[in-house]
């Protein structure tokens, strides 16, 4: 959670009285900001874009891997001057310079902001600080010789603050050992809350077995329970021990390479075009459209009767995925990235159901064979207007499932959501009943990730 999650969320809610305990002098451990500085968060906020938001909730999760957004504030002028004073203050770590700089931004720009001004320079440094540092820790520890050497992660509560109230769960979970793959750290990578103050250090096989365990521990249930933010109204399943927002691994899509600098920076990247919703970069060249149709291996799945309710085609979507209409399921796939299989999609951002123009319904089926045996998966990037504010664009990572037969041509597109890779869309493409392998063709554009062999 960065930038303006923090500030707006506790202005929304009253926050300000967590904020003021979490503060409230060295006698409940006043935070660290002493340090020297530490590569891997710098890297992590400088990756970031600047991104015109309406409210806090216009950016959740993971969006905040690739993006740097202040609540509310759409001018991208003085979204990137807070942009390079939180950058200088994780290479400082010092509060009172990112405080004269905050007053100077909003002077400048004559920014009306919620709150009182002490409270909203402490949110913005305090909050991008701990994020920042535990995606650079991330980085560290997933680096693959570390994990050789430190395969398990411990929970330590209060790493970094003693709280003056503890959140018990956290606290429950002090000393807890798990493998560092363990899906349960998707979820509880801290910080897991607003002030959160626990971390997560690496531990090596003759670590565990002087903590005298035999192997790591069981990974606690998740327990969920709805939780309806008022100022959205927006319910979700939240997980226990967690805020709002926080149920998330904060750098986990950044360390993965799936933010937008991580193809914008590729050497090999070369513009494709500038127009809204086309892609932005190239850097590698797909075999020939023909080539990849005349070794194509046929589809097992069948094309389903057109006319049928909407539910039929969902079902026989899901059903490959072991899914139900309904429900989500996490399914790796064959280049090793977990996405979300749900219904979404099939259905609009209003929640209704989509039309059924190119395929959409009747090859059901065929889109999930897309998914889980593409003929390639293409890594690219394009820009979408973002929601409200018709005068910007948003820069998208997207993920592009390819398959074709002398039959058929099919895409299946994926982009990085809140949370997990989201479906988009997926069609099969015709041109007067035939398949329009051109179509299909314009798509393989970007890294291409996978391909049959």
């Amino acid at each position: 959670m960065l930038l303006g999650q923090a500030m707006e969320l506790a202005a929304l809610e009253g926050r300000e009285a967590v904020y003021a305990e979490a503060f409230d002098g060295k006698a409940y451990g006043e935070p660290d900001f002493s340090r020297q500085e530490f590569r891997e968060q710098i890297d992590f906020l400088t990756q970031k874009r600047p991104k015109p938001t309406r409210v806090w909730t216009d950016a959740m999760h993971g969006m905040h891997d690739r993006s740097f957004v202040v609540a509310g504030a759409n001018d991208i002028a003085m979204l990137e001057e807070f942009h390079a004073a939180m950058i200088e203050g994780a290479r400082t770590y010092d509060i009172k310079a990112f405080g004269s700089e905050f007053d100077r931004i909003v002077e400048k720009y004559g920014w009306s902001y919620n709150g009182g001004r002490n409270w909203r320079v402490r949110t913005i440094f305090e909050t991008n600080i701990r994020t920042s540092y535990m995606a650079g820790r991330l980085k560290q520890m997933r680096d693959p010789e570390l994990v050789k050497l430190q395969p398990y992660w411990l929970y330590r509560h209060a790493d970094t603050r003693v709280p003056k109230s503890p959140r018990a769960l956290h606290v429950s979970w002090d000393g807890l050992v798990l493998a560092w793959d363990d899906p349960w750290w998707d979820i509880y990578f801290p910080p897991n809350d607003w002030v959160c103050s626990c971390g997560v250090h690496g531990l090596s096989r003759g670590d565990l077995r002087r903590l005298g365990k035999a192997g790591p521990d069981k990974a606690p249930e998740i327990v969920r329970k709805p939780f309806t933010h008022e100022a959205s109204g927006v319910t979700v399943d939240l997980p226990e021990g967690t805020g709002y927002g926080w149920d998330y691994m904060p750098g986990d899509q950044w360390e993965r390479g799936l933010v937008p600098s991580a193809l914008l920076n590729d050497p090999a990247a070369s513009p494709t075009g500038d127009l809204r919703g086309h892609n932005l970069v190239s850097i590698d060249l797909p075999e020939p459209i023909a080539d990849l149709v005349g070794k194509a291996k046929p589809f097992t799945a069948t094309v389903l009767q057109p006319g049928l309710p909407m539910e039929d085609y969902v079902r026989a979507f899901l059903e490959p995925f072991g899914a139900k209409p309904g429900e989500a399921k996490l399914w790796q796939d064959a280049a090793g990235q977990k996405l979300v299989i749900s219904d979404d999609l099939f259905r609009a951002h209003s929640g209704g159901w989509k039309g059924l123009k190119r395929g959409h319904g009747d090859h059901a089926a065929l889109l999930a064979e897309a998914i889980m045996d593409p003929d390639e998966i293409w890594l690219g990037l394009r820009e979408v207007p973002v929601l409200g504010l018709p005068d910007y664009v948003e820069q998208m990572i997207t993920r592009r499932y390819i398959r074709v037969d002398p039959k058929t041509a099919l895409q299946v597109l994926y982009e990085v959501g809140q949370k997990q890779w989201g479906a988009v869309t997926g069609y099969a493409s015709f041109n007067r009943s035939k398949p329009d392998y051109r179509h299909i063709d314009k798509q393989r554009v970007g890294k291409l990730l996978w391909k049959r062999k």
